[in-house]
């Protein structure tokens, strides 16, 4: 009877432990399987990075050109003012035109004073 009980237990025995190793078979691929998908993310977040340190790149390219741009928008504002101040109204124009003749006038009769007194 022993013998037979021995026999019972082993297959009971043997039964548990190919219960336990199918487990651990299975366990093994889960973990081999979450290893791999681990691997996949670390190289997409490697990836990841990379886009974001290139666009990093791209984003300061883009804000120097665009300090250059208030740069020389603030530098035409300026040259427009100053033009501004610099440019002769045309009323402005027309007294200093009236007045230069009247100049021409004077200095002409002025001459001519001269020239009639010396003959």
């Amino acid at each position: 009877m022993d013998n037979v009980v021995l026999k019972v237990n082993d297959m009971g025995l043997k039964g548990e432990l190919e219960k336990l190793f199918s487990k651990i078979k299975s366990m093994v691929g889960v973990l081999n399987s979450a290893r791999e998908e681990n691997f996949g993310l670390m190289e997409k977040v490697k990836e990841l990075e990379r886009a974001l340190s290139d666009n990093k790149i791209d984003l300061s390219g883009k804000n120097n050109e665009l300090l250059l741009k208030d740069k020389e928008i603030s530098e035409l504002k300026t040259k427009i003012l100053e033009e501004r101040k610099n440019k002769v109204s045309l009323e402005e124009k027309q007294h200093l035109k009236t007045r230069i003749k009247d100049l021409m006038v004077r200095l002409d009769s002025h001459l001519e004073q001269k020239a009639n007194n010396n003959f």
